[in-house]
């Protein structure tokens, strides 16, 4: 038997939202237009972090922090001890790597860095965040293109459900880098709208929410993620999605009642049209209304775990955040609230290569 499971906390730092939930229902019901800049402002960042963690840790381990401390504060859950961490991120702290080979390409072994190597392994951001607010439980990095965040909430939603744990702490990270944006542009990705920035999410089972008299944003009523067959780093053909099916079983609900969902359109136009084509033959082309969220803040792991939020808020209000792809220039991008029927909707990514996740999202139970 799975156990039901609740979101208590909601924390994000991204270039145009800092906040707890509350602060991320204030911005979704008056949404801006959509901006070419998505990169948190610094001296923002330098607030959220004291100056002795600023000196110890890189600027994505600074922006996990920040989006985790923010969350706890938002479930009013002072221990975090018994709670995991689960990560996602597309390419982890590649700035603090990039930095320490360039140290040693200038000047040979004296100019490598014991500071930055620490910084060079994928999990440094979830390591640093849970030594900060002192969780115990399982850490785990998934480390994956476009779909990180959903991931994590994905594999934390079913730590939950099964009873490996009481609380997790979920979500994901991303710094943006100049250099590798030109690389990814190089490979294929140069229609993307990228950004950085963190979400985290406090995930409980509902009868421990309720024991500790916390109030519940939202509930995850199925979560899958599968492998669909494609070339590394290519879009496939096969668009029968086993994901979706799988989450729509757990929740109990059948495809027609899945009026909406929040994508992972990104502005890769193969990837999108393929995660189109999945949803068309999984739930019906005539009457879905999709989003997606990154024109408003650019992808990045930590968008996938906003989706997530974004959708409890959509359940529960009714209204769906709708970023117009288009315009003359990048910000000639509009925001609009779209009408749907309120209750459960989808959350749904796919990236290049394959790695596919869905989730049923509701509102507060």
């Amino acid at each position: 038997m799975l156990r039901p499971v609740v979101v208590t906390g909601v924390g994000v730092v991204s270039a145009r939202l800092v906040g707890d939930g509350q602060a991320l229902r204030r911005f979704l019901a008056a949404p801006p237009a959509a901006s070419p800049r998505h990169v948190v402002d610094g001296a923002v960042l330098a607030g959220l972090i004291d100056g002795a963690e600023a000196r110890r840790t890189s600027r994505v381990s600074q922006l996990a922090l920040a989006a985790t401390r923010l969350a706890l504060a938002d479930a009013r859950l002072d221990d975090a001890g018994a709670a995991g961490f689960i990560l996602g991120t597309e390419h982890g702290d590649l700035h603090s790597t990039i930095e320490f080979a360039d140290g040693y390409l200038r000047t040979g072994p004296t100019g490598l860095s014991p500071l930055l190597f620490p910084n060079t392994v994928m999990n440094t951001m979830a390591a640093a965040t849970t030594i900060a607010v002192q969780a115990r439980q399982l850490s785990l990095t998934l480390n994956v293109r476009t779909v990180g965040g959903e991931l994590a909430i994905a594999r934390a939603a079913r730590a939950v459900a099964s009873g490996r744990l009481e609380v997790a702490l979920a979500g994901g990270v991303d710094q943006h880098d100049p250099l590798v944006a030109e690389i990814l542009g190089e490979l294929g990705a140069g229609f993307e709208v990228r950004g950085e920035g963190a979400t985290v999410l406090v995930l409980e089972s509902l009868e421990h929410a309720r024991a500790r008299g916390a109030s519940p944003v939202g509930e995850i009523l199925g979560a899958a993620w599968r492998g669909l067959p494609t070339r590394p780093h290519g879009v496939g053909r096969r668009v029968d999605s086993t994901a979706i099916t799988a989450a729509l079983q757990e929740a109990g609900l059948e495809g027609d009642v899945i009026a909406w969902v929040y994508t992972s359109a990104s502005g890769d136009r193969a990837r999108d049209a393929w995660e189109e084509a999945l949803l068309e033959r999984a739930l019906g082309p005539q009457r879905l209304t999709l989003a997606s969220l990154a024109p408003l803040l650019g992808q990045h792991a930590g968008l996938g775990a906003l989706r997530v939020a974004t959708a409890m808020w959509t359940a529960a209000s009714g209204l769906l955040v709708q970023p117009v792809w288009g315009g003359k220039a990048a910000d000639d991008r509009t925001t609009a609230l779209v009408p749907v029927a309120p209750g459960p909707g989808l959350v749904h990514g796919v990236a290049r290569g394959g790695t596919h996740v869905a989730l049923v999202v509701g509102g507060p139970p």
